[in-house]
């Protein structure tokens, strides 16, 4: 059996030299990285707002200067958190994306899933062959690995906000992207908003599930959002601190997608959300109103179509503007990443 001898009778090596060797050795003495002993998380990510005024110009500019197709399969903006050097958070990536009117954005599809969210114009989204109509404030999935397009047959930009988890399938090395033949739209194969008519009364068709890791239902209306926010408002009482929902798999009651959560919530205005924090982190964009949010102590305006990132384990609370219509904020989190871990925890201030 080997031991570890105490030898005194050999000249001591200097610090210096003994961390030198272990640098040569590949390997790294525990007592010395930083946070192994933290007693809560030490997010590198810092609150931020990307604000529709100051980029809507600068989208406005690519769709003047970069052709959709020959210089871009899609002309987007990712918002980076400034203390990243890409990435929203560590986990999601969030931006806008814009589609001119008489324009399509080919097929592709790759393993990272995506949510979308409209913000401006009309036009369809084709998922697995499914056309998908795209109007203001509904949500719609693409979800890993499936055959996704964008067309806008209408008068005026389509402009939508992305939502992705590349960082969390890039540190896994899973990424993987395929084109679709000849770099083509792809033929619709089912009738228009066909899992809606299937899924979306929130009664489900008889028979055996489908077997997808994602939600089946590919769009959530921004109509049906509201109507669930206002009935759930009225039995509630008009609450002090507003009212949320999430929107789920209808098959079995768990979030969108294996690695993407969404929820939306309604903040009366003049009133302010409770003071919380938790392990996964957040985007949130605004879709009807303005306000603030208070993020690690600091304050944070907005206002519509405007989006925000929260870091993980960092208190945070938002606040309906007096006099502004009541407040709507979609939220996309990487929670569900976490929960089947025992890594989700949360706390109320």
């Amino acid at each position: 059996m080997t031991t570890v001898e105490n030898r005194t009778d050999s000249p001591a090596d200097s610090p210096a030299d003994f961390y030198e060797r272990l640098a040569g050795a590949h390997v790294v003495p525990l007592w010395r990285v930083p946070g192994t002993d933290a007693p809560e998380p030490e997010p590198a990510e810092v609150p931020h707002v990307w604000r529709w005024r100051e980029l809507i110009p600068l989208m406005e500019e690519a769709g003047r200067t970069i052709d959709l197709g020959s210089e871009a399969e899609r002309r987007a903006l990712n918002g980076v958190n400034p203390a990243r050097q890409w990435g929203t958070t560590h986990t999601m990536v969030a931006g806008y994306q814009l589609v001119l009117p008489g324009e399509e954005a080919t097929a592709h599809r790759h393993t990272p899933a995506a949510v979308r969210l409209m913000l401006a114009g009309r036009g369809h989204t084709t998922v697995e062959g499914e056309p998908v109509l795209m109007e203001p404030g509904d949500l719609v999935l693409t979800p890993g690995w499936n055959w996704h397009d964008h067309r806008n047959a209408g008068d005026e930009p389509m402009i939508w906000l992305d939502g992705l988890d590349v960082p969390f399938v890039r540190g896994l090395n899973a990424q993987f992207y395929e084109d679709y033949e000849d770099k083509r739209m792809q033929p619709a194969r089912v009738a228009e908003d066909d899992s809606v008519a299937r899924y979306g009364a929130g009664i489900v068709p008889a028979g055996p599930r489908t077997g997808r890791a994602h939600s089946p239902l590919m769009k959530y209306s921004y109509a049906a959002t509201l109507e669930s926010l206002e009935r759930l408002r009225e039995s509630e009482g008009d609450p002090e601190h507003g009212v949320t929902v999430e929107y789920t798999d209808p098959q079995t009651g768990g979030p969108v997608m294996p690695t993407l959560g969404c929820a939306a919530q309604l903040l009366p205005a003049g009133r302010r959300t409770l003071r919380r924090r938790h392990t996964s982190s957040t985007v949130f964009c605004v879709t009807r109103g303005s306000g603030h949010s208070v993020i690690g102590g600091r304050r944070y305006d907005w206002e519509q179509n405007d989006f925000f990132v929260v870091p993980s384990w960092t208190w945070y609370e938002h606040v309906a503007a007096d006099g502004s219509p009541d407040v709507t904020l979609f939220a996309m989190s990487d929670r569900p990443m976490l929960e089947p871990f025992g890594l989700y925890r949360e706390q109320l201030a």
